[in-house]
């Protein structure tokens, strides 16, 4: 008797594992396309443009959730000031809860700095756009213009 009931808890620990833990949360990041320029409209070379995302974790002491924006992705400008960061995805395999709902919205953040420009970085709501198709930012493209102030 108590064999079955070790098979049937560890079954039963099994599923709840499961429902937590699984590759079935993808998270997209927009493909972002941009011009650097200066106040003159001249586009500025070897400008970094980097992508800002954000890091979720639970405190285990307080038990609350934090977050810590990091720098995922860096380019450079090219000689017309051109810039690309390409649509990128990575998957989340702890989930918080068991059923997540899809989102609908895309936002992205991300910073541009140049030695003797003053950095500019985007706000929360600058570069957000509603996916009819509720799977956040997949397949959203942002097209950005960027002018850099000298220090």
């Amino acid at each position: 008797m108590k064999k079955y009931r070790k098979i049937i808890l560890v079954g039963i620990l099994l599923l709840l594992i499961g429902i937590f833990i699984h590759p079935k949360k993808v998270i997209y990041e927009p493909k972002i396309i941009g011009k650097v320029i200066d106040l003159s409209e001249n586009p500025i070379e070897n400008a970094t443009v980097s992508r800002i995302e954000k890091k979720h974790w639970k405190n285990k002491e307080h038990g609350y959730y934090e977050s810590e924006e990091f720098i995922s992705e860096s380019v450079n400008t090219d000689g017309n000031g051109n810039f690309i960061l390409n649509e990128k995805s990575r998957i989340d395999w702890i989930h918080n809860i068991p059923f997540v709902l899809p989102l609908a919205w895309c936002n992205t953040g991300f910073e541009v700095s140049k030695n003797g420009f003053k950095t500019y970085r985007t706000e929360f709501d600058d570069y957000s756009e509603y996916n009819e198709n509720l799977n956040a930012c997949k397949g959203i493209e942002f097209k950005a213009k960027i002018i850099l102030k000298k220090l």
